[in-house]
């Protein structure tokens, strides 16, 4: 006989934030019957195939892996019904779920959510809510519905976002928060011993996908701003602006005090060796870590040395390849 608490899973997940979970799911009491990831791309300068960081644990563990380019068909439908699952957990999985879809599992989906809902609903909830300067964060457990991100809250906790934070740390906050939340939420989950709280949707705020444009640097918003912009930027993309004709991403920065008048985008290297940008209201930013492009990341000091004639011959960071 199963025991009460015990349910098979199907996990629909695609990124290492996913991948996270996962192995925090598969050191459970819980079965992992089947895993949903999107399908494998070709990428970098060899277009190699490359499997998800999901695919990759499914592997190892022996799963059954389901990749369809879209879950609308009869097909993937079928298969799921005959896995007999009990519910569908989705983190970051990156495809529409269908409502037929979702209502596979006895007990329905649930999504774990990297932002305290309704706040930033969407793809890139991290990225935002970063970007946008909020002290607070968490992560929210909610039901799944056909809107987006819009169904009932089953437990949300909440973490600080310190000044320093970006992308990456922010995500390790979260898989350390599931790391002591999740299994306990799954427990009261399997009980029926879950509250369920609508959300206000009079109060939600978007996070649509990350594109290229939201990546570029605006020289004219002031340093602490720009700051936040490449904060949220790294590591998975980094933040970037264009010195003559090479595009430059920059991956830590800092807002500092300085007596130069700079104006936005135009570069000084100061007495001690530091990289200073110019911002609105002469505002001024330090970069700490940087990258040409095709070259790895450096600091700011090893890039003034192999590129110093670009900087003085350049003069300022630009929005556009010159």
């Amino acid at each position: 006989m199963r025991l009460r608490n015990k349910m098979n899973i199907v996990f629909a997940g695609t990124p290492k934030f996913a991948a996270d979970h996962l192995e925090i799911l598969l050191n459970s009491e819980h079965k992992v019957t089947c895993i949903l990831t999107q399908p494998d791309k070709a990428s970098g300068r060899g277009k190699k195939v490359k499997f998800s960081p999901v695919k990759e644990i499914a592997i190892r563990e022996g799963i059954e892996v389901l990749q369809p380019n879209s879950l609308s068909g009869e097909k993937i439908l079928k298969a799921l019904e005959n896995t007999k699952i009990d519910l569908m957990l989705v983190v970051a999985y990156g495809l529409l779920i269908p409502k037929k879809v979702l209502e596979v599992p006895k007990k329905g989906s649930v999504n774990i959510h990297a932002s305290i809902l309704p706040n930033w609903r969407g793809a890139a909830p991290i990225e935002y809510s970063i970007c946008s300067g909020d002290k607070e964060t968490g992560i929210s457990y909610m039901r799944m519905t056909e809107g987006l991100d819009e169904g009932p809250i089953l437990e949300v906790h909440k973490c600080k976002i310190e000044e320093k934070d970006n992308l990456g740390t922010l995500e390790n906050k979260f898989i350390d928060l599931s790391k002591k939340k999740l299994l306990p939420f799954l427990k009261k989950f399997a009980r029926g011993e879950i509250k369920e709280v609508q959300q206000e949707n009079s109060k939600a705020t978007f996070a649509p996908k990350i594109n290229t444009s939201y990546q570029q640097i605006d020289w004219s918003c002031n340093s602490n701003e720009i700051d936040r912009r490449i904060r949220s930027m790294n590591p998975k993309y980094g933040a970037f602006s264009f010195l003559g004709s090479k595009r430059i991403k920059i991956y830590k920065s800092s807002p500092t005090q300085s007596n130069l008048k700079l104006k936005p985008g135009v570069i000084e290297i100061s007495e001690t060796g530091e990289l200073l940008v110019g911002c609105k209201n002469h505002t001024v930013l330090k970069i700490d870590e940087i990258q040409i492009e095709g070259k790895k990341v450096v600091s700011s000091k090893e890039f003034i040395q192999g590129y110093k004639a670009l900087i003085q011959r350049e003069i300022k960071f630009s929005g556009n390849a010159r």
